[in-house]
């Protein structure tokens, strides 16, 4: 593949990576990427990088929270949200203290800081939806909601044990103790 220059020999985006046997995923992937990228640069404006917008949400919405809900919610390693919530903390977005009741388990609430960046990122999320998907039709956009969702519906349980074999799509959930690292 060729690298195209753009004007004044800057590189153009590279549109992503495309595989013959799976055109739809490749632009499923292509499309996520760009939208990621999109993001990530709307959210520098505030000062803040993908996820903790998520965790600030969720925040909002539900409350001072254990932090093992947060781990949940986000779907992601356990020490990736430590890491997360930790940057956060010194970024004065989020408290964490020892539960009252379990020492083991850590409470995460807003801050005064975080609150008030809320509304922000809910318009930065409004703006985004208007970029992505401004382009399409009503109609267009509820037949896409429609067909991601079926999309997101066939897939496996991620924490299912899938066969190495391709060819055979049984998903089996992984054995009592054992945990697919995937």
């Amino acid at each position: 593949m060729t690298t195209e220059t753009g004007p004044g020999g800057a590189r153009a985006p590279h549109v992503g990576i495309s595989v013959a046997e799976a055109p739809l995923s490749s632009l499923l992937l292509q499309a996520v990427r760009a939208h990621a990228a999109v993001a990530t640069a709307m959210l520098q404006r505030i000062d803040l990088v993908a996820p903790q917008e998520l965790v600030l949400l969720f925040l909002q919405e539900n409350g001072r929270s254990p932090q093992s809900e947060i781990v949940h919610f986000l779907g992601r390693d356990r020490s990736t949200v430590t890491n997360t919530l930790q940057a956060m903390e010194r970024a004065d977005l989020i408290t964490r203290a020892p539960s009252s009741t379990d020492k083991r388990t850590m409470i995460v609430a807003l801050s005064g800081k975080g609150r008030r960046l809320c509304p922000k990122v809910r318009e930065i999320w409004s703006e985004l939806e208007r970029l992505t998907f401004g382009g399409l039709t009503d109609q267009q956009r509820v037949g896409l909601a429609q067909t991601l969702a079926e999309v997101r519906r066939g897939l496996p349980d991620p924490t299912a044990r899938i066969r190495r074999n391709p060819a055979d799509v049984r998903h089996e959930p992984p054995r009592e103790g054992q945990h697919d690292e995937r």
